[in-house]
């Protein structure tokens, strides 16, 4: 699971990428040989430094676009969005897709920071990997906890004996693994870092509390992302500095067991704090270890002279896989950030947002084209729109009919949800709901307050919401007013992306609500708003998971509908036979959180559709994978023309042309 900032988040704003982006992988053959290669290194930016180096217990993306370049899975993407083996030489399941068995690769190396031959990758690490993310209770760990058949058992400890999980070394290159119910997605799952392997030998070393079966996250130092020896490494690059807001450095691992596909023998991102709209084109424009990309930002005082001075070698792409959108803080304790005079102003505040039409007047009031006016060419703002979170072509039906056109059939409201235009911005839309929410809570006293948090640092933010807090408050005629509240980075991230429950969300409206997709199903997208274990509740709904939570806490996930919601998400995944039908519940499920507006959805990643320019050879890095295998930085910057060639030929490839 794949946790995003929003696009207040500089990395969100400013990655170029590496990869393709688009929004619906079909099946195609992998890029052919093109003989012998080169790459020059590579040079960018980040924007959030590495909280933890456990890559099966951490899944803030800021950690994994990390770690992905340093541990292999059992699978991987390649650049058409096909799975294809990875660590694992061969894939097979049963008839009925509840026992997946996977071949590893011959002779693949556990090596140390220093390069060391520690150990041979062995079947045994993936077993090792899955209980030590179950004892460190890993924040990814609801992916699988009731589908890998007595993980969930052994995770609430109603068992001890991890030899009762549904996972198998067969013999030293056979895992397998055992599921409750059938699962034909299963083998995408294994892409991500909670089914990685870890060497238990190493493991036990750091710690007496890194032993297996007894934890103790005190005195196991796995992962510590301040010692890049606290990990072994199979992957394609090896951790050589990781200072904190300064720089990170990976150097190519050349024991690696595909080293002949890591071109770039270097790579170097260094810290920006989104101050400066400019530094990218900056860096990328230096005669010393140029940037390997930049973008164009719409907030750069220079914006126009570079459109000019670059048009031959600028381009856009299409929408990512990502969603951004916002969220209300339904259940709000903390109050050491707000505009609010009076326990009334709380109280009323909390009141609104309990209501539906309150809600969706704040969806109607938003303009969303304005607010990414802010940060791209006005004549591309439109293309990052996202009016879902799964994407609109993720899955199709065995007829052709797109996800999108699922959740429109559902939806009790007539909405085109296409991307790349905005169908639910309308000042008179707005102002209906309000009237609608006055009729039903006439004791509030308007205008309504709601506290919005911003990174002051970051100008893109800024200018973002600003433009936010400007249309809601005139298409509202000042009936809801949206206070920002400036704090450093900081604070910021310790009341959102870092936030570890309610206590800390620090605000009303909460617009960092990221998140991409770790396997092919639209569970993946949907299931982070479960109130039982959904991944992103307790940080961006202001919500206690439905078991730890108070009686007031159950109260309003039941008034607010997302039982309901869990009730669908459930009805959905039990269908396991009939891909149709799993698809038309969850468009139901996704319609009823659109509807009450339990989510605002608001745009994909602003790097995919905004103006950029590169060095990178486009189209040759895995589908939405971070990994800098086989990426090719070149001298020359790519020619806007050569780009639309090569996007053409990669389209035909990927449409099966």
């Amino acid at each position: 699971m794949k946790k995003y900032m929003n696009a207040a988040l500089v990395a969100a704003m400013l990655a170029a990428g590496c990869s393709a982006n688009s929004t619906a992988p079909s099946d195609t053959g992998a890029a052919g040989n093109e003989g012998e290669l080169t790459s020059e290194d590579f040079y960018y930016v980040y924007a959030t430094d590495v909280k933890s180096l456990d890559y099966v217990c951490s899944f803030s993306h800021s950690d994994s676009e990390v770690f992905t370049n340093f541990v292999d899975a059992l699978v991987e993407t390649d650049p058409y969005g096909n799975y294809i083996p990875c660590l694992a030489e061969s894939v097979t399941k049963n008839a009925d897709a509840t026992e997946w068995t996977f071949k590893l690769k011959p002779g693949i190396k556990w090596v140390t920071n220093s390069g060391e031959h520690y150990a041979d990758l062995k079947a045994q690490d993936f077993v090792t990997g899955l209980q030590h993310a179950t004892e460190f209770e890993s924040q990814m760990l609801p992916l699988v906890q009731t589908l890998i058949v007595g993980l969930n058992d052994y995770a609430t400890g109603l068992t001890t004996d991890f030899s009762t999980v549904g996972v198998e070394a067969k013999d030293d290159m056979t895992v397998v693994y055992k599921l409750n119910k059938p699962c034909s997605y299963f083998d995408t799952m294994c892409n991500y870092g909670l089914l990685m392997p870890i060497n238990s030998e190493f493991l036990e070393s750091l710690g007496e509390g890194c032993k297996l079966g007894a934890p103790d996250k005190q005195t196991c130092r796995f992962g510590d992302a301040s010692d890049a020896s606290s990990i072994l490494y199979n992957g394609g690059y090896i951790l050589a500095a990781a200072d904190a807001k300064s720089k990170q450095v990976f150097v190519k691992n050349n024991d690696y067991w595909d080293a002949e596909h890591v071109y770039i023998n270097k790579v170097t991102n260094v810290y920006i704090d989104g101050s400066d709209p400019s530094a990218t084109v900056t860096g990328f424009m230096q005669k010393d270890n140029p940037f390997a990309s930049a973008a164009l930002l719409a907030t750069s005082d220079n914006f126009e002279e570079y459109l000019e001075e670059f048009k031959d070698i600028r381009f856009t792409g299409e929408q990512a896989t990502t969603s951004f959108g916002a969220t209300f803080n339904f259940n709000r304790t903390n109050y050491g950030h707000t505009a609010k005079e009076t326990d009334k102003q709380k109280a009323d505040t909390k009141a609104a947002i309990m209501n539906k039409d309150f809600r969706l007047a704040f969806r109607a009031a938003m303009d969303r084209v304005a607010q990414l006016e802010t940060l791209v060419d006005k004549s591309i703002a439109t293309k990052a729109i996202r009016n879902m979170e799964v994407p609109y072509g993720y899955v199709k039906t065995s007829e052709g009919t797109l996800y999108g056109d699922l959740v429109a059939e559902k939806s009790e409201f007539k909405v085109d949800y296409h991307e790349g235009q905005d169908p639910f911005h309308d000042k008179d839309t707005a102002l209906a709901h309000i009237e609608k929410v006055k009729e039903a809570l006439p004791d509030l006293d308007w205008p309504i307050h709601l506290d919005v948090m911003v990174e002051e640092t970051d100008k893109q933010t800024v200018a973002r919401l600003t433009s936010l807090k400007q249309s809601v408050e005139a298409s509202t005629d000042g009936q809801i007013v949206v206070d920002l509240a400036y704090v450093d980075t900081d604070t910021f991230l310790r009341s959102a992306y870092l936030s570890t429950g309610p206590e800390d969300s620090d605000w009303d409206l909460n617009t960092s609500t990221g998140w991409g997709p770790d396997y092919a199903d639209p569970l993946t997208y949907l299931h982070i708003f479960s109130p039982v274990d959904g991944d992103v509740t307790r940080t961006t709904l202001g919500l206690d998971l439905l078991a730890e939570g108070s009686a007031e806490n159950k109260k309003i996930i039941e008034e607010v509908g997302f039982m309901k919601y869990q009730e669908l998400l459930e009805e959905a995944d039990a269908i396991v036979d009939d891909n149709d039908a799993r698809y038309a519940k969850f468009a139901e499920a996704e319609a009823f959180l659109l509807d009450n507006g339990l989510y605002l959805p608001g745009m994909t990643s602003v790097s995919s559709v905004n103006w950029r320019i590169s060095r990178v050879v486009p189209f040759r890095a895995g589908y939405g994978s971070d990994k800098y295998k086989n990426v090719i930085v070149r001298k020359d910057p790519v020619s806007a023309e050569e780009y639309q060639k090569l996007r053409a030929e990669w389209m035909a490839k990927r449409e099966g042309k």
